[in-house]
């Protein structure tokens, strides 16, 4: 199922005057540079975007450049990045820094193409810093654009990276006036408007356009994914103190939290007894426990035990509890650290 240009054009047209009221006051809007458009794109993937608001401000402040960021350490860019989760994308972001100043003379590259040389940019986030940034006449499809698109042709059966999507997303930005007022009004009608549980059908501008509104299919389209089988697991964290210093361990270079500082942990596929905990500290006794909690991910669901122990046996790396803001900790290991005082 297609619609003509004409469609096109008058759904397009709609969108983008809708977004020239409707936008909501985020700080990348503000002081639109491509470089903080990239900022934003990249904080955004699989995250809310209050959180993200929050965060771009700090970032954009300590890295105002692609050159400052690429001048920098990457535990900068991890110690800013805190609480927005999924830091490979924080580890991308300073790669693509440096790619920045190393290939493109310090300036974001404005084709998709050359966006896409940029480690940790997609499809979909080389068009939308083309088109947002650049005003060129390039399509986007996230969850957002998925969702408006799918409805105003009520259609369920294609999922984000299929061809459909995409072709419906380019006959839109083919006839639009403003590519990145367009682009950037998809997103943020399905955002706030079209969203998937409770849409706003009455405030949408182009609610007499959309064939799910029409047939009162808007919360079956698009059809929602099975939510993916979450792998448990068992993390034991410790807490090592000694006078005003705590023992801490730096994550390896890759996999979940690559890069970030924890206090001694064993992670574990099965539960573990306090025994064995001990035994893998080299501690025999003076091991108490503080408490437990669960931390959910995208793909796993990890239980947490928390214990701390007054023994060291075992050679460990200390650190004054005075720098503690120095290091970057993923949220599940500062809640680890709030069990216990460590004034």
């Amino acid at each position: 199922m297609t619609i003509n240009a004409t469609q096109s054009a008058n759904i397009a047209n709609a969108i983008e005057n809708w977004f020239s009221t409707a936008a909501r006051d985020l700080p990348w809007r503000n002081e639109d540079t491509p470089w903080g458009r990239l900022l934003s794109e990249l904080m955004a993937q699989q995250t809310q975007i209050d959180r993200v608001a929050e965060k771009w401000t700090e970032m954009i402040i300590r890295f105002p450049t692609p050159l400052s960021m690429a001048e920098s350490e990457e535990q900068d860019v991890l110690l800013l990045w805190q609480g927005l989760g999924y830091y490979r994308r924080a580890r991308y972001l300073k790669e693509a820094s440096e790619q920045i100043c190393r290939e493109y003379g310090g300036e974001v590259p404005q084709t998709v193409e050359e966006l896409l040389t940029l480690r940790g940019v997609g499809k979909y986030t080389a068009g939308a810093v083309a088109s947002i940034a650049y005003n060129a006449r390039k399509p986007i499809v996230d969850g957002n654009v998925h969702r408006v698109v799918c409805r105003l042709q009520n259609q369920g059966d294609y999922s984000v990276n299929d061809k459909w999507t995409w072709k419906m997303a380019s006959q839109l930005v083919d006839h639009c006036d403003t590519p990145s007022k367009l682009n950037e009004g998809l997103m943020e009608l399905g955002a706030t408007v079209c969203t998937p549980k409770k849409p706003k059908c009455e405030e949408c501008p182009v609610h007499s356009m959309c064939s799910a509104f029409q047939n009162g299919t808007q919360l079956e389209v698009p059809k929602p994914k099975a939510a993916p089988q979450k792998q448990k697991e068992f993390h034991y964290a410790v807490l090592f103190k000694k006078q005003n210093k705590i023992a801490l361990e730096h994550r390896a270079g890759k996999g979940l939290w690559a890069g970030m500082w924890q206090v001694p942990t064993i992670e574990s596929s099965k539960k573990l007894t306090k025994k064995e905990i001990g035994s893998h500290f080299d501690v025999k006794q003076h091991l108490e426990k503080l408490g437990t909690f669960k931390h959910t991910l995208t793909h796993k669901m990890i239980e947490f035990h928390v214990y701390e122990c007054s023994e060291y046996k075992k050679q460990l790396d200390w650190y004054d509890t005075a720098t503690l803001h120095e290091f970057p900790f993923a949220n599940a290991q500062k809640k680890v650290l709030s069990f216990k005082s460590l004034s």
